[in-house]
């Protein structure tokens, strides 16, 4: 008897709670790419740290220290292009969220004629 009540019930309510759910996702996602961007760079920057505080522990004599300085400059142009990469891939990850919130909004706004 109220079996057909109870089902259209539920029906309105997933159409109603539908959108949230999906945007919920939606932010779930994004944050969850954004925090594994975050970790590949600081692990990155570590790494790129650590190998020159190790070189610059070799330090010996006038040669020694020569090397390290050139090597410094390439450690410096890494570090400047590992930056401009880190920025695209926030640039995409950005433009993907904008996309598929505006797909979200879109199909969840009712179509007016």
């Amino acid at each position: 008897m109220y079996s057909g009540f109870f089902n259209s019930l539920n029906s309105q309510y997933q159409n109603v709670f539908e959108p949230y759910v999906k945007y919920n996702q939606l932010i779930a996602k994004n944050f969850n790419d954004l925090t594994n961007l975050q970790l590949d760079s600081a692990r990155t920057y570590a790494e790129i740290g650590l190998a020159q505080v190790n070189a610059n522990s070799q330090i010996k004599d006038p040669q020694s220290l020569m090397a390290c300085g050139s090597k410094q400059l390439e450690t410096m142009t890494r570090l400047s292009q590992q930056m401009i990469e880190d920025g695209k891939k926030l640039s995409n990850l950005a433009t993907e969220f904008k996309a598929e919130l505006e797909k979200l909004v879109a199909e969840s706004v009712p179509q007016t004629k």
